[in-house]
């Protein structure tokens, strides 16, 4: 009845919405008949490269910047502002041949030191960006710690530029995904003298910034409703823009985002929760994969219950996983049994490495009275008869957690939860203080690598979560200049550490979720990065009628 009733309040009020024309949160662009109009649930935090952390501000950036590599609508790795680049025999130095004439959108030449100069914003402490653990703790470059720790000067970080088409980058490691992990914004070029030219006002507004990519920003201010791109002449690849402008529409409310597509007002809109399960079956809704990871972290140090294998099983298979999905998340969403997702990662053969989906059944199958008999064992090597766990997590996904306490509590005897429903900053600052015994975590890969979600389980890699120092060295032997030569051994070596965590279930997998976009017949192209977080735009088209 509550469905029944839903659809028809929204059918009523697109009703209305057709016959106004208008709605409150959208508006009609300015632009000319071809141009795209996107609804975003929020404006951007920030729309520096440098300092860009959350995935709307990597969705925006990625319209009007380009990286030295990219992904291309196959999800193939390509050269961008680059034409190639050679890796030393250690792994450690990555020489990147820029190409010819590459210009900034005002045409002046965009060269080496631009990349050198943005390097070098990301890891300067006075810059403070939230992003500078891509080059101190995922792809560790030369002195990056040292230079974000007030050390040594930002200038003796390993970056170089021995001529105009040349830029040169020294790891203190070598690391197998790195030119995957350049690919993100934040790895943009930045051009010094536009910089200290604009001076504390950079980035505050379209006129504040250069453009490299597809497009340029000619409207935006930091609050704003809308945002407007127009092609940008100098970028490498103009001719091959077929939409002449995007316009961005911040409509928070996914209701009033999905009346907007429906008045056709905006052409492509995100879906998400109830919204998502109305809109299931209509034909211009699509679901792109996302490398995403619901899942339980453990205090594996703090709390003598979850110190115990078997307790930790048993909360593990009394999870009902496909009830969760189905009846609760719904569109959009699919049962994890293991930690790295599925769609977004290949072996070298082009199959998806986490194709088998049963692989880790033993550890982690809904099984009530298994899990039963394992939380009866725990609690007899521990001496426990009763176990209360403090339970700590972001209060949207309070839903959620209520449901899965809720099966573990009807599996074993004497579990008992204190709940603790926090916001996004202070459920991180609990975590990295080890005020959880259980903690609900939403992680979207970074990069294009297992490793992206396999490397929170190295020691230390959280204060309080998993160690192991068997995994470890998988995870140290993976980063090797060794593996990066032997892709075949080094996803052995990569399953391996992942059948660790799952024997020993250091961590509660739950889910995935791919992003859900309604999508107007005629357009075409539209894309997402392999992580599908950050749209790939080159290709974007609209059928004018």
């Amino acid at each position: 009845m509550a469905e029944k009733r839903m659809r028809k309040i929204i059918s009523a009020l697109l009703s209305l919405v057709m016959i106004t024309g208008v709605f409150g949160g959208c508006s009609a662009s300015d632009g000319a008949d071809n141009e795209i109009n996107i609804a975003l649930s929020s404006s951007p935090i920030t729309v520096d490269p440098q300092l860009a952390f959350d995935t709307n501000a990597g969705s925006v950036i990625s319209f009007f910047t380009s990286t030295l590599y990219v992904y291309n609508t196959d999800h193939e790795l390509v050269p961008g502002l680059a034409e190639s680049c050679d890796v030393s025999d250690d792994g450690l130095t990555y020489t990147f041949n820029l190409k010819e004439n590459l210009r900034w959108s005002d045409g002046r030449p965009l060269n080496a030191e631009d990349f050198v100069f943005g390097f070098r914003r990301l890891a300067d402490p006075d810059v403070a960006s939230n992003s500078v653990y891509l080059i101190t703790d995922s792809c560790t470059i030369k002195n990056a710690i040292e230079v974000n720790m007030r050390q040594k000067p930002v200038n003796e970080l390993g970056v170089s530029s021995p001529d105009d088409k040349t830029f040169v980058v020294e790891l203190e490691n070598p690391c197998p995904y790195f030119m995957s992990l350049i690919t993100m914004v934040n790895f943009s070029p930045c051009n010094e003298d536009f910089y200290y030219e604009v001076g504390t006002d950079y980035a505050d507004r379209a006129e504040n910034l250069l453009y490299c990519g597809p497009y340029i920003m000619d409207r935006y201010e930091p609050i704003a409703m809308q945002i407007h791109f127009t092609e940008n002449p100098y970028y490498y690849r103009a001719d091959e823009i077929k939409t002449h402008g995007i316009t961005i529409q911040i409509v928070q409310n996914t209701q009033q985002a999905i009346m907007c597509y429906k008045s056709g007002v905006v052409d492509i809109t995100s879906v998400s929760g109830e919204y998502a399960e109305l809109t299931e079956g209509d034909p211009e809704l699509h679901v792109y994969p996302q490398a995403y990871l619901s899942y339980i972290d453990f205090n594996h140090k703090n709390s003598a219950a979850l110190q115990n294998r078997n307790l930790r099983l048993a909360l593990t298979k009394s999870i009902d996983r496909d009830d969760i999905v189905n009846n609760l998340l719904r569109t959009g969403y699919s049962p994890m049994t293991c930690i790295t997702p599925p769609d977004f990662y290949k072996e070298t053969d082009g199959t998806d490495y986490s194709a088998d989906g049963s692989r880790y059944d033993e550890y982690t199958r809904y099984d009530p009275d298994e899990a039963g008999r394992l939380w009866e064992l725990g609690l007899s090597e521990t001496g426990l008869s009763s176990v209360k766990l403090k339970i700590v997590y972001y209060s949207g996904n309070a839903a959620l957690v209520e449901a899965l306490t809720a099966q573990m509590k009807k599996a074993l005897r004497g579990l008992d939860f204190e709940f603790r429903s926090v916001t996004m900053k202070e459920r991180q600052r609990l975590y990295m203080a080890g005020e959880y015994d259980m903690i609900l975590i939403n992680w979207v890969a970074d990069y294009c690598d297992p490793t992206s979600f396999l490397n929170s389980f190295f020691t230390d890699y959280v204060p309080y979560g998993y160690s192991n120092d068997e995994y470890d060295d998988l995870i140290l032997r993976c980063d090797s200049a060794e593996m990066a030569k032997n892709a075949d051994e080094r996803n052995k070596l990569l399953h391996k550490a992942e059948d660790i965590l799952m024997e020993n279930a250091a961590a509660i997998p739950i889910c995935t979720m791919g992003t859900n976009y309604l999508i107007h017949d005629g357009v075409e192209g539209f894309c997402l990065s392999p992580t599908g977080v950050n749209f790939i735009v080159t290709g974007l088209s609209k059928e004018v009628k």
